[in-house]
């Protein structure tokens, strides 16, 4: 069974506090990508899993201290969800486009995945909640991969309020070379202050994306510290904003950063603008 895991964007991610087990609660509006890592998963006995760079991985050299068992996040969703369902076990082979440390979801969409993916295989089925608190153990950002789609997350991420997607919006990826520990960007952004969710009345306005983007302020509270101590994610950044973009952010915990575009011309054209300036560059659609 050949199966996609697609990337995801943020779409603003605002810290409102710190709780007392060290988790932030937070917004954000989450997004998936046509594009993203392809996962195959066949019948086994056991758990084995292989990971390697796709042909056209743009950042392969991230890959390299990516683990093949038990600490990786895609072999935990096997183990969890052959337990569940009484299953015999998978073998899975994993071929990389999402850079490790990018922000853009690429571990915690594997192990979604895989979650479904092997429940699809052999036919078998886990209640929608048992499904979701498995996801949830394994990380909030899996449990938005179960859907994909649109979504804003509320939280710790794993309250999820599924949107209207917006199909098909151009998007460009800047990818610099860093990687960027999401544990660390939490850390350094210090958040110290409580304050009150406001993502939430977006929603009742009915927006498209774009004008949405283009008219509140939906920055990432996570993008100065990484900024900060990675000089070429500003770089990036500004790259894109040059390049004709509606709206740019850095995603997540970085260090991706993305641009969206009114159309898929106006995306080619500043991607081959950016490639051509020596910017390590993706272009997709939101799906």
């Amino acid at each position: 069974m050949n199966l996609p895991a697609p990337a995801k964007i943020n779409i603003g991610l605002r810290l409102l506090r710190r709780r007392d087990d060290g988790y932030h609660e937070i917004e954000t509006f989450l997004h998936t990508m046509v594009w993203g890592d392809d996962i195959q998963i066949e019948p086994s006995d056991g758990i084995s899993l292989e990971v390697r760079p796709a042909a056209d991985a743009p950042r392969p050299e991230s890959f390299d201290k990516i683990p093949s068992d038990s600490f990786n996040l895609a072999w935990q969703a096997a183990e969890a969800v052959i337990e569940a369902a009484g299953l015999p076990g998978v073998s899975i082979f994993i071929e990389k486009r999402i850079p490790v440390g990018s922000g853009l979801g690429g571990g915690s969409s594997d192990a979604a995945t895989v979650l479904k993916g092997t429940l699809q295989l052999y036919g078998a089925r886990l209640e929608p909640e048992e499904l979701q608190r498995i996801a949830l153990e394994l990380g909030a950002d899996v449990s938005f991969f179960l859907e994909g789609g649109f979504a804003l997350a509320e939280g710790v991420g794993e309250k999820l309020t599924s949107i209207e997607p917006a199909l098909g919006t151009p998007v460009v990826l800047a990818l610099p070379p860093a990687s960027v520990s999401t544990r660390w960007a939490y850390r350094a952004a210090n958040c110290t202050l409580t304050r009150p969710g406001r993502y939430r009345e977006y929603l009742l306005n009915n927006r498209e994306l774009i004008e949405l983007c283009s008219r509140e302020e939906l920055s990432n509270d996570l993008q100065k510290a990484a900024v900060d101590a990675h000089p070429e994610i500003a770089a990036h950044l500004a790259a894109l904003n040059d390049s004709g973009t509606c709206f740019t952010s850095m995603t997540g915990s970085g260090s991706a950063v993305y641009g969206l575009f009114d159309s898929e011309k106006d995306a080619a054209e500043a991607a081959r603008k950016l490639a051509a300036d020596g910017f390590c560059i993706v272009r997709s659609v939101l799906q």
